[in-house]
């Protein structure tokens, strides 16, 4: 058996279970909760729909890529936040209740965004390769919501009715999902193994992935506290806008139905790697901003 020739249908599939079992830790509530703190909600969104991509475009032109990098670069700036972030909030004393309703309302806006993104990127990173490449709206809108809004669906409906089960598994589903993450990631590693050099290609996308995640987490955190929010609210914003779902763009751009280019993989990629990073980093500096704002 050709294990690798599988991966393209695996990673949905982890996908699916993440989103899940981000649906198991949500309710109906989160989603009207919105309107509680509507300005910190809609800094939040601006911020994941458009400023993200217009940053990622940025550094395409700055950055010297390869076609299928640049598009992988504006894949993962059209995804939403990432399943962890709910979990990297909590832990950076951030405001929870804001991280997870935004991740769950850009879940859903992003399904509609994505495809008209990625269809531009491909017309304007066009190669000879990528040319040929072309979304239809439609079905990909309906293939992206089947791995993001349909488990979560699912996982709602299962945190109404099994409400024992999900209290009792919400304690490690961050935990899960972080591993699962990890797998997605060393997937990626073998699939990218078979047609080349992996190190070459994360040399290649590195800086540009780096300046990704480092000027989003900056912008997301000053463009909350410029509007006037607490630092609890720009800790999430930041986290939120500076920590994307790497294992959707992952399936994106491996997908026999969508992009099905490993290439354009690899800044997504490259990106969950630096995210554990970074977020590690986040939650020590953010811990103590949030700490001081309490003691003083």
């Amino acid at each position: 058996m050709d294990f690798i020739s599988y991966i393209p249908t695996i990673l949905p599939i982890l996908l699916f279970l993440i989103m899940l079992f981000m649906g198991m830790t949500l309710k109906v509530g989160d989603f009207k909760r919105v309107a509680v703190y509507p300005k910190a909600a809609l800094i939040g969104l601006t911020n994941q729909m458009i400023l993200l991509p217009l940053i990622g475009l940025a550094i395409t032109k700055i950055i010297p890529l390869e076609s299928a990098f640049a598009i992988g670069i504006m894949v993962v700036a059209a995804s939403p936040g990432g399943a962890v972030s709910n979990l990297i909030s909590h832990l950076s004393k951030g405001d929870t209740a804001l991280s997870i309703s935004l991740t769950a309302f850009s879940s859903i806006f992003t399904i509609f965004t994505i495809p008209f993104i990625i269809n531009w990127s491909l017309n304007h990173f066009a190669t000879a390769e990528s040319a040929s490449i072309h979304l239809p709206i439609g079905k990909t809108i309906i293939n992206i919501f089947k791995l993001t809004v349909l488990p979560v669906i699912l996982g709602m409906s299962l945190n109404h009715f099994a409400k024992t089960f999900t209290k009792k598994a919400n304690k490690i589903i961050p935990w899960i999902s972080g591993a699962i993450i990890i797998i997605a990631l060393i997937l990626i590693y073998f699939k990218l193994d078979e047609i080349g050099n992996v190190f070459d290609f994360v040399k290649a996308s590195f800086l540009a992935v780096l300046i990704l995640n480092a000027a989003t987490l900056a912008i997301g955190f000053f463009s909350a506290k410029l509007m006037g929010l607490n630092t609890k609210q720009a800790t999430t914003i930041a986290i939120e806008t500076g920590m994307q779902n790497n294992v959707l763009g992952m399936a994106i751009a491996t997908s026999p139905s969508l992009l099905n280019n490993s290439l354009m993989a690899v800044p997504a990629g490259v990106y969950g790697l630096l995210m554990c990073t970074t977020a590690t980093i986040m939650i020590f500096i953010f811990r103590k901003m949030n700490n001081d704002k309490i003691n003083s």
